[in-house]
């Protein structure tokens, strides 16, 4: 998928940044990037509205200086760009996420191995590592997963490793779904069934726990969906949203019966872990 690297720079930094971001985030923009004088954000190709970019940017004009550009960014071999810059992720005490390339680690639990290709979720971003340091500490022996928008499957081979089982993943790209079941082949937990699809997918079946490691509109979005596929006492693992969003999540998660059991911060990043009572 291509997308669209927009450039902002402003001056004062704070709070216009902060706030933009999250005005950015309503329009679809799924990543964000802070830079010494503003950020980087990034959209797919196919949902880049000019007009409405800059509308929104000239709204908030008072709150300083500010300079904007955009850059077309094509589908990326993430393969490569990992394998040039890619170090070892090491989570807790027990796990470590690696390239094929690294040498084994001793003495750890869980050695995850993963070749990205052109997906995401390597455990170097603030979201991912979150999500596997509350994996690590769940119990998901028998239990039914599913890693809705699953990039990689670093998430659903994790959980599989620590028991549980059936594990399913979803995701929208061809291209994750493919990587995602070579992956799973690679870490010997080839009966993970990877689809490629949306929350549709979520529509008649039922799950223990829900992992969803992608941006807010899509989590709002999705709640009914994740209602509806998981029973009384059934979780639901968020992140892929900055904290300042926690309390809209939390909000309108309510509304479809979860409620907060734990939640966590790396940086400016977040994790909910919500249960459907």
């Amino acid at each position: 998928m291509d997308y669209i690297e927009l450039t902002l720079r402003i001056a004062p930094r704070l709070p216009g940044a902060d706030i933009l971001v999250s005005e950015l985030a309503d329009l679809g923009f799924e990543s964000f990037v802070d830079t010494p004088d503003g950020f980087q954000a990034f959209i797919a190709a196919e949902n880049w509205d000019e007009p409405t970019v800059a509308a929104c940017i000239a709204e908030h004009a008072a709150l300083g200086e500010m300079h904007w550009e955009q850059k077309h960014v094509p589908a990326q071999n993430w393969n490569a760009v990992w394998e040039s810059e890619f170090q070892p992720v090491i989570v807790g005490d027990s796990c470590v996420i690696r390239a094929p390339f690294h040498p084994k680690p001793e003495g750890v639990t869980f050695d995850l191995v993963i070749q990205p290709q052109m997906s995401f979720g390597t455990g170097h971003h603030e979201t991912t590592f979150l999500m596997v340091q509350k994996l690590l500490t769940m119990d998901l022996a028998g239990r039914a997963v599913m890693d809705y928008g699953s990039g990689t499957g670093v998430l659903a081979i994790l959980a599989a490793l620590r028991g549980a089982q059936p594990v399913s993943a979803i995701d929208i790209e061809e291209n994750a779904v493919l990587n995602a079941r070579e992956n799973a082949v690679n870490n010997k937990v080839s009966f993970i069934s990877v689809e490629k699809g949306d929350k549709a997918l979520l529509s008649g079946v039922k799950f223990d726990v829900i992992l969803a490691n992608i941006n807010r509109n899509v989590l709002l979005d999705s709640f009914q969906s994740c209602a509806l596929a998981l029973p009384a006492g059934g979780q639901l693992l968020l992140s892929g949203f900055f904290h300042t969003d926690v309390p809209a999540l939390e909000t309108a998660a309510a509304a479809f019966g979860f409620s907060k059991s734990d939640e966590a911060r790396k940086g400016e990043w977040a994790l909910l872990h919500l249960v459907r009572s």
